[in-house]
Parts: C-alpha cells; structure tokens; sequence
C-alpha cells in the first residue's frame, strides 16, 4: 500500500512522464535525425556556452562542431561514405568527441574499441566490423603499430593518427587528422540532413566474457530514444547543467545517457580520461558538476574515501547508472547530498530496460516495454518448459530469468555476426512464430 507522500510524489511525476511519453512517440526509421543533428542544433543555439571540459581545455558547443565538420570534411575527401565504417580507439578526450561527431555527420559507422585491447582481441574487433580506416589516439599507438601488419587488417585502407600530448609525432604509415583536417570547412556537411534513424550509428563491443568480443549495432534511434531518457527522466538536465562524466566512453553507460544528454540539451559535459575517487568532489565543486554519471563500484569507492563533515556541500545533485548496491546506496546519498538517484537496467544490445524513474530508493524501477520473468534452472544451465515445449512464466516474486518481445517497437538490432545475433533470440517462447530477446546467452 503506497503511502501519501509516496502518491504525491508519483502525481507530481505526471508531467514529466506527459513529456518523455511525447518525446518517445515512435517515428519512421526513414526520418532524417541523428546524434550529430542534435550538435548541430545546440551549437547554433548556445554556440558560446561551454561543451566540454577536459583537462584544461574547454570547447563552446560552436568551437566542437566545427572542429567535427572539419573532421567530417576530411573523412569525406579520404572517401568515406554514408554506410561504410571506421574503427575508432582513442581515449576520452575532445578529439573523441569531435571524431565520433564528424563521423555521424556523414552517415558512417563509428566501431568503438575498448582501449585497453592489444593483439588478437583487438585485431578482432577491427576486422569484424568491416572497417575501411581505423583512427587511433597517440596513447594508442604502440597497439595499433603492434597489429596493422596482421592479414586480417589488409583491407584497411588509412590509419589516421590523433595527438594528444604531442610527444610522439604522426608515424609514416598514418595520416595525422589533425593536419589532413586543418584547412577543411568548418560548416555543417550537408550529409547530416540525409542520415536517417535507421542508420547504424555505433558499433559498440560487448566485453567478450563467453569469447571473443561480438560487436552490437547500435541505430541512430536507439542512441536518441536513450539519450532522451537520460536528459528527461533520469538526469532532468538543462543547458544549465553540468555532467561528470568518468567512465570509458567506449561503452554505452557514460556514452549513451552522459554525452546523449549533452549533445540534446546543451549540459556541459566535465570529462575525465579515467576515475579518480580522491580528486572526484574537488572537481565536483570546481567545474559545477551537477550530475554524475556512475556504475556501482565507483560510488563503493567514493565511500571508501576518507569523510569529511562537509561533503555533502557539493553542487552535486542527480545521478544515473547501473549497479548501486542497497548497501551503498543510503549512505553515498547522505554522505555526497544526493537527491536524485536514477538507477537503470539494461544493455548496450538488449532490447528492453528498467529506469528508477520515480525516484524510490534501491530499485531499478519499472519499464513500459514488454517483457516476461521465466523459469530458469542455473545449475543446468537452461530455461525450462512445459509439455508443449513453451516457456514457463514465474509467479509474482519468484526469480526467473528476464526476456524482452521483439517487436516492430522494440527490435533487436543484433550483432555484426548473424550468427551471434541469433543465439540471443528465444523463438516460439509462448506460441508459435514469437520471438524474444534473451538477457541471458544459453548453450542449449
């Protein structure tokens, strides 16, 4: 039984939801809309208000969209086009930023390597992606030297080099962006107005727990539909704002809701190469930061920290990610002044989600999306089913495993690998011809 101030405080919810129900209406896969759109349309709105931030340096939306339309440009004369991919392994930083941008300006395919790959892992995610370039950050070089000579890598046609401390110059085997791209135009390519939602937008790798990492395809709607409930539902930020934002932006958790949010509303973006816990409230205080973006640990460490009587002093307000455990949960938000948690469930791939949207403690909230919890034996490793073969639904606050319908709504856009894409969907889980997505990859 919900108690009053828990029902006045889901009815004040109301028109928060009215606006996210509105902003996730589906549109045609044909409608021209992507993440670079959405530059586009905040540079020319707040061009002077700061975009990113990031060890010293600064960035007005104006200044990081032209730095992408000259990166755009230069792709462009290299002959990339609408559809093709390009592997990208770079740390976080601007030029990360600029480089993904400028690629979704041209419709093509960014495949985002986790920067810590070297050898046949890394060759791998490379190669699977059908990647015509491959651009690399100077703190990636040695990685990448290590690995083009490989076979499966022939058919890469540029490695395009990106300096960061400018210590180590571009090698002769590379192109250096920033000097292919210096005297290119700064303005919008006219190719974002063709890039559709339906486009691939990103290639984004799985962790290659159960072998070698599968490379998820990520539409140009899925980021969007995200990143809108980021910015409405679960960050709520504004141009106004400011996001922490610390975890590899290779992944979708910091790339998805941190940068999505961004690049939609105009909220500033505070980026960090990697977490520090002992310099996080000091940073915190000095750049604004209003909304952090975490996966759970992070807040464990947070804790693990030594306390002070004034940490809660911060301009620190909401955060959103994955992974706050019960434990944690009470004692980060006294201790750091937090008033808004929004939890989430989900994956880079998957289909469905859970968002903490009203903001209740230690819940991963609720979804809208279809989905069944179903009878799973762990030990054997395997769903079970009832004479006829079906799926078996759990009673309510029974365990289960959790699968996602796949519908024209809440499609899954799979893999690279057909294969792999296919292990992932359950057919005829509850009648004949039904599909669903899996959260769980089985070897049955």
């Amino acid at each position: 039984m919900m108690k009053l101030n828990e029902v006045a405080a889901a009815l004040a919810e109301v028109p928060t939801l009215a606006r996210l129900a509105m902003e996730l209406k589906p549109r045609p896969l044909s409608s021209h809309d992507c993440f670079a759109a959405r530059v586009e349309a905040t540079a020319a709105r707040y061009p002077e208000r700061t975009a990113v931030i990031f060890e010293g340096h600064t960035r007005s939306w104006r200044e990081l969209n032209e730095q992408a339309n000259r990166y755009a440009a230069a792709f462009r004369d290299l002959g990339l086009v609408r559809g093709d991919a390009v592997s990208v392994m770079m740390e976080n930083r601007i030029e990360y930023l600029a480089t993904i941008i400028g690629l979704n300006k041209l419709g093509v395919t960014a495949a985002l390597i986790n920067t810590n790959l070297v050898g046949k892992p890394l060759v791998h995610c490379i190669s699977i992606t059908n990647s015509r370039m491959c651009i690399f950050g100077e703190e990636r070089l040695a990685a990448i030297d290590a690995v083009r000579s490989d076979s499966a890598l022939a058919t890469i046609e540029y490695y395009l080099f990106v300096s960061d401390t400018g210590t180590v110059a571009s090698p002769g085997w590379a192109l250096d962006l920033e000097e292919k791209s210096a005297g290119e135009s700064s303005s919008n390519p006219p190719e974002t107005d063709t890039v559709t939602l339906g486009d691939t937008a990103l290639f984004i790798f799985t962790s290659g727990t159960t072998g070698l990492p599968k490379a998820a395809v990520l539409s140009n709607r899925r980021y969007l539909l995200t990143a809108v409930l980021s910015y409405r539902a679960g960050l709520r930020c504004d141009v106004d704002d400011c996001i922490y934002l610390c975890l590899p932006l290779y992944h979708g958790t910091g790339l998805f809701l941190g940068v999505g949010a961004s690049f939609c509303t105009g909220a500033s973006m505070f980026i960090r190469r990697k977490f520090s816990a002992s310099s996080f409230l000091s940073e915190v205080r000095e750049h604004g930061a209003t909304c952090f973006i975490y996966i759970g640990e992070l807040c464990r460490y947070l804790l693990n920290t030594p306390a002070r009587p004034d940490d809660y002093k911060n301009p620190l307000g909401t955060v959103m990610g994955n992974g706050l455990r019960p434990d944690v949960w009470h004692e980060f938000k006294e201790r750091f002044g937090i008033g808004r948690v929004a939890e989430f469930y989900g994956s880079s791939e998957g289909n469905v989600g859970f968002l903490n949207l009203l903001n209740k403690d230690c819940t991963v909230g609720t979804t809208t999306l279809p989905v069944a919890l179903v009878k799973y034996d762990v030990d054997r490793d395997e769903i079970l089913r009832d004479s006829k073969g079906f799926c078996i639904k759990v009673a309510d606050g029974e365990p289960g495993l959790l699968l996602g319908k796949i519908t024209k709504q809440t499609a899954f856009e799979g893999y690279t690998s057909k294969e792999a894409t296919e292990k992932k969907i359950l057919r005829n889980a509850f009648k004949v011809g039904d599909a669903w997505f899996n959260t769980c990859l089985l070897y049955t």
